[in-house]
């Protein structure tokens, strides 16, 4: 059967205001006043309840409020340690619990409170293989959360870092060597910066990601219009093989299937966008340097005797990392891994183009045999199909390399 990747997805850390008798109504340029309180009153004035101590000390006069994923702005007019006054910018309907942002700013929130560790648990206890870390702003986050799972018993699981803040930007280069995953979490990032350096700035981490040789999702509004539409509007395809063509492992539906009414569609219009483009289109691809260590040389010549040879790879792996190398070079060729261990089949299937099978031997001669043995009986894999097997010791620089023609067997799979 297929292997499919768990991800948990941590909420994070939030700013939101308190619970309202009923919704509060406001039209462009009404000043409205946040009070230091878990609820409103009620009566006419319109007063926000807002019981975060912190927001307080960090809100300054001019600085921008946002809420409803941005939909809804105020610019501070003044603010003091109870009360802060904010015209709006937009029309809005305010109701309970919402989150607010401050554009551009940090409010300096711990990244794993009490409620992050009891989530984290439930996902350890249901076998999740990766987690989302959210307003990740240092390596120390993502310290702080393997130390968890480390704890807990599920070392094994990987961590996504999400990239959501200008912190999170600013030192995305470290955030990526810590994590085993960088997800664009293009909302958020539209909340703290012009909405017209999202495009770049997702193409920058993407870059960053492929260049250092880690799988990256990107998230948010990819067929937003979907929630309510049963086909995608022209500008979001185009969207979704823009991300295609830097290079994205991963591409992430949120509302549309969270809260859509069509999500059955939205994923099969998202894999026909794929189907139609991902084998046409070359990628960003990442390079070898001086700096390159001898598995990730490895790899790189894996491919590019594969893609010479017009092969396909099998590679056989106990822990995952020969198919992770070589899948970071977005080879133009089918990737095929076989391992005893489903867990690791299962967080392969986070990286693009590859296909996982499973087999019974835990010996790598015996593993890769099998694997052999098994294209033979793929349906999808013509006759005489050439293909490049290999496997790498762990902890050893020893590598092997095998050509191969698959002879179809009589008995497909």
């Amino acid at each position: 059967g297929r292997h499919f990747a768990l991800l948990g997805d941590l909420r994070g850390p939030s700013v939101r205001i308190g619970d309202l008798k009923t919704p509060v109504e406001v039209k462009a340029g009404e000043v409205v006043r946040i009070v230091h309180a878990a609820e409103s009153m009620g009566g006419l004035d319109k007063k926000i309840p807002l019981p975060n101590e912190e927001a307080f000390k960090a809100i300054r006069k001019d600085h921008v409020i946002l809420m409803d994923d941005g939909r809804v702005a105020f610019r501070v007019e003044s603010a003091s340690c109870s009360e802060i006054l904010m015209k709006a910018l937009t029309d809005a309907v305010i109701t309970s619990r919402k989150a607010i942002v401050i554009q551009g700013q940090d409010l300096g929130l711990p990244s794993i409170t009490e409620e992050e560790v009891r989530a984290i648990k439930i996902a350890v206890e249901n076998d999740f293989d990766y987690i989302g870390l959210s307003y990740v702003k240092c390596v120390e986050d993502i310290a702080a959360l393997r130390g968890i799972l480390i704890s807990l018993g599920a070392k094994e699981m990987g961590i996504v870092a999400k990239i959501e803040t200008p912190v999170g930007v600013k030192k995305l280069d470290e955030i990526i060597d810590a994590a085993d995953g960088i997800l664009v979490a293009r909302g958020d990032l539209g909340m703290h910066f012009p909405l017209e350096d999202v495009p770049s700035l997702q193409e920058s981490i993407v870059k960053k990601c492929v260049n250092k040789g880690k799988p990256v999702i990107v998230a948010t509004q990819l067929l937003g219009s979907m929630v309510d539409s049963p086909v995608p509007t022209r500008s979001e395809i185009v969207d979704v093989v823009l991300a295609l063509s830097q290079g994205v492992d991963v591409l992430m539906l949120t509302g549309e299937t969270a809260v859509g009414k069509y999500p059955v569609e939205t994923v099969s219009w998202l894999a026909r966008i794929i189907e139609r483009y991902e084998s046409e289109i070359k990628p960003f691809r990442r390079m070898i340097s001086e700096e390159s260590s001898i598995g990730d040389r490895f790899a790189f010549g894996i491919v590019s005797l594969a893609e010479s040879l017009g092969a396909m790879i099998g590679v056989f792996t106990k822990s995952g990392k020969t198919a992770e190398r070589i899948a970071s070079f977005k080879p133009d060729c089918r990737i095929i891994s076989a391992s005893p261990n489903v867990k690791t089949l299962r967080k392969l299937m986070l990286l693009r183009g590859v296909e996982t099978v499973e087999v019974s031997s835990s010996e790598y001669e015996a593993g890769i045999n099998e694997l052999e043995v098994k294209l033979s009986r793929f349906k999808n894999i013509p006759d005489n199909t050439i293909a490049v097997l290999t496997y790498g010791f762990r902890d050893e620089p020893v590598h092997i390399v095998r050509i191969r023609q698959i002879r179809r067997a009589s008995n497909e799979l």
